[in-house]
């Protein structure tokens, strides 16, 4: 709570006093450090506050951080301060990370139901991963060593992906959709989440590739497999059915279309 520090005495000792006061309050030497980004507030804080915490207790300086803000206030001796900042910059060189820009339409793919896709890539890399979306695309940041960023980018590029990752005991099949794409999909992806359900699998369709990746236990495979076959087999046998017909009419093999020659040798 605020209050009120009077100090009584000759001028020249109240002086000395309100300096060792305000220093003992707000230390000798206070500074500010631009963080820059969330993530590296994220990482000066360190999981449960552990990083931010030693670097207060090696150093001698108070670190502080205000709410919804990326600036780093330092208070302390000028030994101190000075410490504090060369150890965050240290520690913000050596987790320099990496910037990749995807579609809009991939950030769902990065955070995957509920966040849970982007917080175990976070927990299994120790990296730092923040998505800022733009007009279409998303710049997705991610800060961390050399060598976890390395994992990092790995895990994303396969969730961008939808290369889901295999479990003990789980298989995947891809299955070739074509023009039942989106009858697979279903409206805003009603049928999917359908057989997911249904059979407690991980099913990821690529629009762009007409393919669907489903993932899950050797049987719960093979089951949603027969019933996304089951959608998708009449629409693209009555498709190649289509296009056989339209070759034979282009080749002159129909059985409907009639020869001039013939037709003038029949009187017609």
């Amino acid at each position: 709570e605020a209050g009120t520090l009077v100090i009584v005495g000759p001028a020249d000792d109240v002086s000395t006093a309100l300096t060792m006061c305000h220093n003992a309050a707000f230390g000798e030497v206070q500074d500010v450090l631009e963080l820059g980004t969330r993530n590296a507030v994220n990482l000066v804080y360190g999981p449960s506050f552990q990083t931010i915490r030693s670097l207060q207790d090696t150093t001698g300086c108070k670190l502080d951080i205000t709410r919804g803000s990326t600036t780093l206030k330092l208070a302390g001796s000028s030994e101190a301060v000075a410490e504090a900042t060369a150890q965050i910059r240290a520690l913000l060189e050596a987790n320099r990370g990496f910037e990749m820009t995807i579609e809009n339409s991939k950030v769902g793919a990065v955070y995957g139901k509920g966040g849970e896709t982007l917080r175990s890539i976070q927990d299994r890399t120790g990296t730092q991963i923040d998505v800022t979306r733009g007009p279409t695309h998303a710049t997705v940041s991610v800060m961390g060593t050399v060598e976890s960023s390395s994992r990092a980018r790995n895990m994303l590029q396969h969730a961008i992906d939808g290369e889901v990752e295999l479990q003990p005991g789980e298989v995947a099949e891809e299955i070739e959709l074509g023009s039942a794409t989106a009858a697979v999909i279903g409206r805003r992806g009603s049928n999917v989440a359908e057989l997911e359900k249904r059979h407690g699998v991980k099913i990821n369709v690529r629009s762009e590739l007409q393919k669907a990746r489903v993932v899950g236990k050797p049987d719960a495979v093979a089951a949603a497999v027969k019933d996304i076959t089951a959608i998708a087999k009449p629409i693209m046998d009555a498709e190649a059915a289509q296009k056989k017909a339209d070759e034979a009419q282009e080749s002159g093999e129909s059985a409907w279309q009639v020869d001039v020659a013939d037709d003038d040798a029949d009187g017609w």
